[in-house]
């Protein structure tokens, strides 16, 4: 049980529980390393098969911490935002089956990192799922618009990905951005219960990395290289 007041690890079963205690979840570099910290113990387990990801109140993560990075000098920022990246290839590609537990808001980087998880699980009755970029008058960085348009139904691109569209669970469930909804009490058990049954007896954690990077193995490769922008190229 790996414990700090950033990420909290725990087992049920064979499954992992990482529990993020931020807050808004943001990434800044503590949280980011303090993920990937989790994330090693999560793979240290060797008899778990599967990960569950959930936030603490009212958020599941907002993304980036846009005021730590305007801080940041010079080409801080983008070179921040290729650690994101590659936290997110390897959530991607991860070994272990995983379900994303959102238990509130979920924005921007933060529904990135939801949609790494092979399956998703929303709370019913509170927080939005939303890509708002055009309301803070930025653009995607080259990788993050290909995986978004890699993991959000095509008819859904324009209103999710332009137009900045914010979604109850039940409307991201009919859009085909979660795979279910449940209430907030049962949302903990619901996703390791989805993370059991879809593991199954457990899965070959190299031949399932392999399959994820190779399904969408543009995407992966864009997470993984320097940020870049359309307008740049």
């Amino acid at each position: 049980h790996l414990q700090n007041k950033k990420m909290e690890v725990s087992k049920v079963g064979e499954c992992v529980v990482i529990r993020m205690n931020l807050g808004e979840n943001r990434f800044n570099p503590e949280s980011v390393k303090a993920f990937h910290e989790a994330l090693d113990k999560a793979e240290s387990y060797e008899d778990a098969k599967a990960l569950v990801t959930i936030g603490e109140g009212k958020y599941y993560s907002l993304g980036l911490d846009l005021d730590r990075m305007a801080t940041m000098p010079g080409l801080g920022s983008f070179e921040f935002l290729y650690e994101v990246q590659k936290l997110l290839a390897r959530l991607l590609t991860f070994p272990l089956v995983t379900v994303a537990a959102i238990n509130g808001h979920v924005y921007a980087g933060g529904a990135a990192l939801a949609l790494t998880h092979d399956y998703r699980i929303m709370r019913n009755d509170r927080g939005w799922f939303c890509l708002p970029e055009i309301n803070l008058k930025v653009t995607f960085p080259v990788a993050f618009l290909e995986f978004f348009k890699a993991h959000i139904p095509v008819q859904e691109h324009k209103l999710a990905i332009l137009l900045g569209k914010k979604y109850t669970a039940e409307e991201a469930k009919a859009a085909g951005i979660v795979n279910e909804v449940s209430s907030l009490e049962e949302l903990k058990d619901s996703a390791v219960a989805a993370a059991n049954k879809l593991a199954g007896d457990g899965l070959d954690r190299k031949t399932l990395a392999t399959l994820k990077r190779d399904r969408c193995r543009d995407v992966y490769q864009a997470l993984n290289e320097p940020v870049r922008l359309y307008s740049m190229l």
